[in-house]
């Protein structure tokens, strides 16, 4: 009997590390995915804003001549429903950029407050100017590495304001 209660024991404690463990690891891979999908909406946020700017969700930017106006009276379901899909990714797409813009003003304003504002310079040359480090680098006096340093604590401060708690 008093083995038994031992191994419970040690079986208990192992158990208990190991959900530690996995709880940690979990926190440390969304914090990764954060950073990761912070990237990938900077390093897209150029095209994202083309996109709804010029998405075709209508036909008010098309010239028809008399012919297509007949055949536009009779569009398929199939073709109402593509329209509207283009018109929900437009939807989509305008408000996640707008989203980026206000988080973006509130990591400047922050970076002021704090006398940093070259940390979001470098930022806003690198992802949406799409300066290279060389260049941003001697711009700011520093070397590449510190560029890029600044770039990611940048990055992670942003994903604050775009992903809220879930960043942290």
């Amino acid at each position: 009997m008093r083995y038994s209660a031992n191994y419970d024991e040690i079986i208990k404690k192992a158990v208990t590390e190991a959900i530690k463990e996995f709880d940690v690891k979990r926190q440390e891979d969304a914090k990764t995915k954060i950073f990761h999908n912070t990237k990938l909406l900077l390093s897209n946020y150029n095209s994202l804003s083309k996109h709804y700017k010029n998405a075709v969700d209508n036909l008010d930017y098309i010239e028809l001549d008399e012919t297509d106006e007949n055949s536009c009276e009779s569009i398929e379901s199939n073709d109402k429903l593509f329209i509207l899909s283009i018109r929900r990714s437009k939807f989509r797409t305008m408000i996640m950029v707008s989203h980026i813009q206000a988080a973006l003003k509130c990591l400047q304003a922050d970076c002021i407050r704090k006398n940093q504002l070259n940390k979001y310079e470098v930022l806003e040359r690198h992802y949406l100017q799409n300066v290279p480090y060389g260049e941003i680098a001697a711009e700011f006096y520093c070397s590449e590495i510190t560029a890029r340093r600044w770039k990611n604590e940048m990055v992670k401060d942003l994903g604050v304001y775009l992903f809220g708690v879930d960043a942290l």
